[in-house]
């Protein structure tokens, strides 16, 4: 965000306006960044005359409470001098409806005018920074209320109003507004009446790992050149973005993932010793001082301070929501450590220095070993990712006396335990800058050299934890959300230096959501750079069948892309005419084909030789029905368009498009849930997942497994053919059409129809038969087999590994002039399966 704001400094725009997240610690957190990285170097006079700067440093970083009039004041005769001499104006607001509104109000009384007397264009642009929170427009937002600041749901709006006020804008001012999320799921889903929903463009962010298309150097913005999610860094894992890639699939044998146990203090006694052994371990490397030692010293210049201490190492305690709870946790951490009572250490955290005591010291004497073990582990994971990785030379650890020594004089005595939450009470952010002590003209090291955060929510916002490690994450929902629980997983980020370190302790359950939801965010960015490169779709949002994509947009539907297990197309063609799928079963059953029959009843007739996914495919996209012509534009084509894209970037598919409806120029009738061509579709994809691993699919039948996870050879070893049927009723034999021409008689059946429909699906079913009776016509092909029929189960799948149908009714009562033909399909589990999110309105 800031690169793009340098950018667009260097080009001569004129406004830029951050919104920098909806808490005053996050906005205060990019204000500094935004310093440090755009607008560094001392406050001096050529500084202040070469930009202006809103609010001033002094007001934003302030601990004093000043007036959002006074804090977003703009001089006119400032601005004029800027933008006639083409200095910009930065300006870092927080994304809250008081402030937005006082900023619109100082731009439209102080900045327009001065534009409308500029004589040229100005250009004016809004970087919005968690673009997913507070910027969504939804019937929810609008209703809801956020219980520290109140009515976030104008925040739209009042963005909107910045450059487009009610009163009206300069004619000769331009304005760009980009969003930045990391958890696009609302943003994507939310309507068009949102003034701040994507419209112009999306681009998904690569980041640095060892695998993917590498960064065109002569032209890095050619978005013709090939792309993916990441991109291979020289530098090696040291300097790589570590996320789920990482985490949940790459370093899975290193175990940087800990399932926890029913015992809350077991767990956050493991996670400290954890945090605690990692801290020695990357404090003996560093060769700095100590967050005990730096605690007393003072240095002569904050530049000193920063070189000559260690940097800041920190872990993530995340017990729920609740904030009562963060500071029970934290009063439950320094109890287990040695602290007497709950009063004692809840002084200790209001005082704002609570550090672990000397007890803590005591308990790892008298019984090393639970944090000895921990550099056992280290060094084991360490092994790991250096063969995973390639890395040269490899990682170094101490033995464990130095180590222990390290953990009593400097680690355990230097950690701190912080509450950060929106209580009053709390911390308002991490401090990881030097601090100037007025009284000795000296600069103190950073406070949280060593620290232990107790916090919820505000972590899910973008605050950073500068060297964090640790995470125990202990939070649990009825209700999870894939976007809020993304945006939770702070311990993603750039860690490679120290990544064998590195450790998140969570559930089972919770841990598998973490790997489902990476899983689907990988998809949604691969469908993105898709649309960057190609003319695939608007990027479908994803979840899963045990998690919601978001909670912030209404009515949010889920769509799987699977036919089902027992699917039959219920549009049937008209007996006044000759129908043409007759012809087509006839020439399908020109093959060989043999009789069934069971119970001594002949019951129908099926194909000697099965068909492939890919010839069943083909089989129902011949089927033509007069009532039924979907087309290949809309929501559900967008889909198959959607997922076929995603399945090419992994390789180049021989067999597209997957969907072919019959008409290919336009919307046609609305499409079925049950759909001829949705099942074909559907096969191919079966098909091409055999030979290529699609991000953001799971496995019918067992819809918590991911099918990029999934065993293809063994994949494509049970993939199913599909045995082709003909049921016979009780109704007259076909003497009418291509039908009639076959070397055996078919005795239709008198299934009910009305408008072009189907009353009535699959034929006989007895869930009582016995062995030698007929269950079923779900089971059709089981008897001629010779296959054991399934036992009854709630699902309808056929069993992984197993064999499909497709079985053709041939329909025709006493008055009927033609006979006409129904066909249900039968799929076995084991298939690709995908859940996508769908907003209300929209509907199959």
């Amino acid at each position: 965000m800031l690169g793009v704001s340098a950018l667009a400094i260097d080009n001569g725009l004129d406004i830029i306006v951050v919104l920098a997240g909806t808490r005053l610690s996050l906005w205060r957190q990019t204000y500094e960044r935004l310093l440090q990285q755009l607008d560094s170097g001392e406050e001096n006079a050529q500084k202040v005359n070469r930009r202006l700067l809103c609010p001033a440093p002094a007001i934003a970083l302030s601990e004093q409470t000043h007036s959002l009039k006074t804090t977003y004041r703009l001089s006119s005769a400032q601005v004029r001098r800027r933008l006639r001499h083409g200095m910009p104006l930065i300006i870092v607001a927080m994304k809250q409806t008081d402030h937005l509104h006082a900023l619109a109000a100082s731009l439209r009384d102080n900045v327009f005018k001065e534009v409308k007397e500029l004589g040229r264009t100005a250009h004016m642009l809004v970087l919005d920074d968690e673009a997913d929170d507070g910027s969504i427009l939804d019937a929810i937002v609008e209703s809801s209320q956020d219980p520290i600041y109140g009515n976030l749901k104008q925040i739209p709006r009042a963005i909107a109003n910045l450059w487009n006020p009610p009163q009206g804008s300069p004619e000769n001012l331009f304005s760009t507004y980009i969003a930045y999320t990391a958890t696009p799921q609302a943003n994507l889903l939310q309507e068009d009446h949102n003034p701040l929903a994507p419209r112009d463009f999306l681009i998904s962010l690569r980041t640095p790992l060892d695998v993917g298309h590498p960064v065109d150097t002569t032209d890095p913005g050619n978005l013709k050149a090939p792309r993916s999610s990441t991109y291979p860094e020289a530098a090696g894992l040291r300097s790589c973005y570590t996320g789920g890639e990482v985490f949940y699939r790459r370093a899975e044998a290193a175990k940087l993932c800990v399932p926890t146990t029913n015992t809350v203090q077991q767990d956050l006694a493991d996670a400290v010793r954890a945090f605690l052994v990692a801290g020695a371990i990357r404090l003996h490397r560093s060769g700095k001082l100590g967050p005990a030692s730096a605690l007393t010293k003072l240095f002569d210049t904050k530049e000193e301070a920063l070189a000559k201490t260690a940097s800041p190492h920190s872990m993530l305690f995340h017990p729920s929501a609740a904030i009562q709870h963060h500071f029970q946790g934290a009063e439950d951490l320094l109890i287990w450590a040695g602290i007497q009572d709950r009063t004692m250490a809840r002084g200790m955290l209001d005082a704002g220095d609570a550090r672990l005591p000397h007890a803590l010291v005591k308990q790892l004497l008298a019984d090393p070993a639970p944090w000895a073990q921990w550099l056992q582990k280290y060094r084991a994971s360490a092994k790991v990712i250096e063969e995973e990785f390639d890395l040269l030379p490899p990682a170094k650890f101490p033995d464990w006396q130095t180590i222990e020594s390290l953990l009593i004089e400097e680690v355990i005595p230097g950690t701190r335990i912080a509450v950060v939450n929106s209580d009053p009470n709390a911390d308002d952010r991490p401090a990881y800058e030097p601090s100037y002590d007025a009284d000795t003209g000296k600069w103190r090291a950073a406070r949280d050299l060593c620290t232990i955060f107790a916090s919820g929510n505000v972590m899910a916002r973008g605050l950073t934890l500068e060297g964090m490690t640790t995470a125990l994450f202990q939070r649990s929902s009825a209700n999870p959300l894939a976007d809020t629980q993304m945006q939770m997983q702070r311990w993603f980020g750039y860690r490679g230096s120290y990544i064998e370190l590195c450790r998140v302790f969570a559930s089972s359950d919770q841990l598998s959501l973490f790997r489902d939801y990476h899983d689907v965010d990988e998809a949604v960015r691969n469908s993105i750079t898709e649309c960057m490169m190609s003319d695939a779709p608007k990027p479908t949002v994803l979840q899963g069948l045990n998690f919601a994509a978001t909670g912030k947009i209404a009515s949010v539907g889920t769509l799987p892309i699977s036919p089902g297990a027992r699917p039959f197309i219920t549009v049937i063609n008209d007996s006044g005419q000759q129908d043409p799928n007759a012809k087509i079963v006839a020439d399908l059953f020109g093959r060989p084909s043999s009789d069934l029959t069971v119970a001594k009843v002949l019951r129908g007739r099926i194909l000697d030789v099965p068909l492939e996914l890919t010839e069943a495919a083909e089989l129902l996209d011949r089927l033509t029905f007069t009532d039924y012509r979907p087309g290949n534009e809309g929501f559900h084509a967008d889909i198959w368009r959607g997922i076929e894209a995603r399945a090419n970037a992994v390789d180049t598919l021989a067999n597209a498009p997957f969907y072919r409806p019959p008409v290919r120029n336009c919307k046609g009738d609305q499409p079925r849930r049950a759909c001829p061509y949705a099942i074909a579709a559907y096969l191919r994809l079966w098909s091409a997942s055999l030979t290529r691993s699609i991000t953001g699919l799971f496995v019918t039948g067992q819809p918590g497994d991911r099918w990029s996870y999934a065993d293809l050879t063994r994949k494509s070893a049970e993939q199913p053919r599909f045995w082709i049927g003909i049921r016979y009723g009780e109704g007259a034999d076909v003497s009418k059409g291509p039908l009639a021409q076959l070397p055996f008689n078919i005795r239709a059946t008198t299934k009910r129809v009305a408008g072009g429909e189907l009353k009535t699906t699959w034929g006989a079913s007895d869930p009582n038969a016995g062995p030698s009776q007929y269950r079923g016509d779900v089971y059709f092909d089981y008897y001629h087999r010779n296959a054991t029929v399934p036992s009854s189960n709630d699902t309808g799948w056929r069993p992984s590994g197993s064999d499909g149908q497709i079985l053709f009714y041939v329909n025709q009562h006493p008055d009927d002039q033609h006979p006409t033909v129904a066909v249900g399909v039968c799929l076995p589990a084991g298939g690709p399966e995908q859940f996508s999110a769908t907003r209300a309105g929209s509907t199959i």
